[in-house]
């Protein structure tokens, strides 16, 4: 990937090992992402993404490495610091509190903003104006809401902190190609507006279309990286990452296996 400044990166992971119980499952992983910028970070099943993005924001120990967020080393700290610099997190699974209102939720993801109540009224302001389907729905339950609803709700409650950067994990998981579109062209406009857009995808292409650079994980490791169209348009990319031939991926790694790490 070409290299960025170190100005351009709002949040790094440089060397990080991390995993579960004493079971490493990413190992010497090295992501940059830059400011007002979607990265897409896709891979096979067990690859490590999900595992990579909890650890960035703060959800996952990290037993070797660093954290950076702006430049300042958060290694070891929680998750709710890492949302007070910036950093919000959309979970797997469109996890909204079903017996709370729409309303209700947003008032959940605002919590650190305290007793401020005009930066909580522009917060809500802004999410009527991107999700309007939210203005419509304040008073309903969330559990009632379709699931491309939800996941919509999912992320405005994320952004009720304004944060610079959001981390979604599977954001598309169990919807509709219709309703696909509509999350990723929501995340489209917010990146346009800014903010710093970090997606771990199952739908590789449908996330490289939008995305500006990306990285593909197998085993643990970061084995490509760099502009989304080169990673779309690298035929070993297409063939193992896009395809539907997982078995073929150990065979070229093994090919690579003597070689500089492996970009596009």
């Amino acid at each position: 990937m070409q290299q960025q400044s170190d100005d351009a990166r709002f949040l790094e992971l440089r060397s990080v090992t991390t995993g579960y119980g004493d079971v490493p499952v990413v190992r010497n992983a090295n992501m940059a992402f830059a400011r007002g910028a979607i990265t897409a970070v896709i891979g096979s099943n067990g690859a490590g993404k999900s595992t990579a993005i909890k650890a960035a924001a703060g959800l996952l120990p990290i037993w070797k490495g660093q954290v950076k967020v702006n430049g300042v080393d958060v290694t070891h700290e929680a998750p709710h610091k890492r949302l007070a610099r910036g950093v919000a997190f959309v979970p797997q699974g469109r996890i909204v509190l079903p017996e709370m209102t729409v309303r209700e939720n947003l008032d959940v993801g605002a919590y650190i903003l305290g007793n401020d109540r005009a930066r909580f009224d522009a917060a809500l302001a802004r999410m009527v104006r991107i999700f309007p389907v939210i203005g419509k729905r304040m008073n309903q339950l969330a559990g009632t809401m379709s699931g491309g609803e939800q996941q919509m709700l999912a992320i405005a409650r994320a952004l009720m902190t304004d944060p610079t950067a959001i981390i979604l994990d599977e954001p598309s998981l169990g919807l509709s190609p219709k309703l696909v579109d509509q999350v990723f062209e929501k995340l489209t406009m917010l990146a346009a507006e800014g903010l710093t857009v970090i997606m771990v995808e199952q739908k590789a292409s449908r996330a490289l279309a939008i995305a500006h650079s990306g990285y593909v994980m197998h085993t643990g490791q970061v084995v490509y990286s760099g502009p989304a169209q080169e990673l779309l348009d690298n035929p070993n990319v297409q063939r193992l990452f896009l395809g539907e031939v997982p078995e073929e991926i150990d065979r070229l790694l093994a090919t690579l296996e003597n070689e500089e790490p492996a970009h596009a």
